[in-house]
């Protein structure tokens, strides 16, 4: 005979049994109803987000197209080819006088003399291409801003380094702002270098992170990331979003495995502008002299209303820092002329957007 405790037994477990399926049951139908909430929040967040992305595409495309006009826009869907000439830091164009013929198979000096910078400054930088000159003399016309008064910009490649002080010393005593497109050396000895180009108030640009061909140029994403990092970089250490960027070898090298179209129109969206140069120095040549340098610059700037100055920050540029202080006294004492840092007012040289 069952007692009473065995009798309830039962109807206790299955009292239980029903909370538990009741319990279950609600937590289903709320995970069913916030689940979807909870994936539709998402979604509508990254739609937002793209939506503003696309917005902000869109206004900087209508920028390109009135900042560069169609042409410029054509040549980014591959309707033309990019000018062929050497690379700036491994060896610059000559100046724009000069007869010599330009290198005719840049593009196929081997992947491993690439790395190698040495090697590949002097292959890069034996002649300048004859296209190269009609740019640079047509650029003038581009550049004119009207008032009659003469820009100089003087830029450096390829710092900090050893020399940077030293640079910074003679623009310090002559009060001459520059602009300097650096590349990623977080070694700390340059730290300091970093941040003093900018208490200068001269201009900090991007010039790579890495400075290697075969790594910058091998894809875009390769280029992406490489350009973010130095970006993050720089604003880590000197508070400066850099928004100024110019590319090794410039806009016109023949060494990029990638279409600089398509390099030229990721900078557009990304709100940076790329300047390349119209008066080369020839300073990244082996051997060249204090009075060659002076005397390629000084032939070119008086060509220009606006003239961009390309010089090498290198500790092998003895000869550039001994240059620099003719060089700015020569430009100083032409009429009508000043010496100023690239800003957002500066119309910019293009090798590849002033190409016809």
């Amino acid at each position: 005979m069952q007692t009473n405790g065995e009798e309830q037994k039962p109807s206790v477990d299955r009292a239980k049994r029903i909370r538990f399926l009741r319990r279950l049951i609600l937590a289903s139908i709320a995970g069913a109803i916030i689940i979807p909430i909870c994936i539709c929040l998402v979604l509508a967040v990254r739609y937002d987000r793209i939506k503003t992305r696309l917005d902000q595409a869109k206004e900087e495309l209508s920028w390109y197209e009135q900042q560069y006009g169609e042409s410029a826009l054509a040549r980014g869907k591959g309707d033309d080819k990019p000018l062929e000439k050497e690379e700036d830091t491994a060896g610059a164009e000559e100046s724009a006088t000069t007869d010599e013929k330009p290198v005719e198979d840049v593009a196929s000096i081997p992947e491993e003399t690439l790395e190698d910078q040495a090697d590949a400054e002097e292959a890069l930088s034996e002649n300048q291409d004859e296209k190269t000159e009609e740019v640079l003399e047509d650029a003038d016309g581009n550049l004119a801003v009207g008032d009659g008064i003469r820009r100089v910009y003087i830029t450096f490649d390829d710092g900090p380094s050893s020399k940077t002080g030293e640079i910074l010393d003679v623009l310090d005593e002559y009060d001459v702002k520059a602009t300097f497109f650096v590349t990623g050396k977080p070694d700390t000895r340059y730290t300091d270098v970093y941040k003093r180009i900018v208490d200068s108030g001269h201009t900090l640009g991007m010039h790579s992170y890495s400075h290697k061909y075969s790594e910058l140029y091998e894809s875009l994403e390769g280029f992406q990331e490489d350009l973010h990092k130095l970006q993050t970089f720089l604003y880590e250490t000197t508070g400066v979003w850099s928004t100024r960027y110019r590319f090794p070898g410039g806009s016109s090298n023949t060494v990029s495995k990638v279409d600089m179209s398509e390099l030229i129109n990721y900078l557009a969206l990304e709100n940076i502008t790329y300047y390349d140069w119209n008066v080369a120095s020839g300073d990244d040549r082996n051997g060249i002299t204090k009075d060659l340098i002076v005397t390629n610059v000084m032939t070119g700037v008086p060509k220009f209303q606006n003239s961009i100055i390309l010089l090498h920050d290198a500790s092998d540029k003895q000869a550039t820092v001994d240059a620099l202080p003719e060089i700015i006294e020569q430009v100083q004492a032409l009429d009508n002329t000043v010496i100023v840092p690239i800003t957002d007012d500066t119309l910019p040289v293009q090798h590849i957007s002033n190409l016809q």
